[in-house]
């Protein structure tokens, strides 16, 4: 029983240390997309290979994306899902730079 515990220990620290699995679309429009993967954290991660995703996605459509939300697929998994909304709509979250 003890060696059982510390097998099982042993693999969930690893799993800590993972990196996230490729991302797979799980929905796709003209308006989102939904991502799925495996990401091995405590709370959702959206990925860098995520955002390239949404934003070549989104860019085929002509538009730019915002995150609107990252959920765990379920209660036991490592499996989370990421929506982003397709849009041109950044008024709220605008940052200009001025280049002199």
């Amino acid at each position: 029983m003890k060696y059982l515990f510390v097998a099982l220990s042993a693999c969930a620290l690893t799993a800590c240390g993972m990196a996230p699995t490729k991302p797979v679309v799980d929905f796709s429009s003209e308006n989102s997309i939904s991502l799925r993967y495996s990401a091995y954290g405590y709370t959702p991660t959206v990925s860098a290979e995520a955002i390239d995703m949404a934003a070549k996605h989104c860019s085929k459509h002509g538009k730019g994306f915002k995150l609107v939300s990252s959920n765990a697929a379920g209660g036991m998994t490592t499996e989370e899902i990421h929506t982003f909304m397709c849009t041109n709509d950044f008024t709220d979250e605008r940052i200009e730079i001025k280049v002199k």
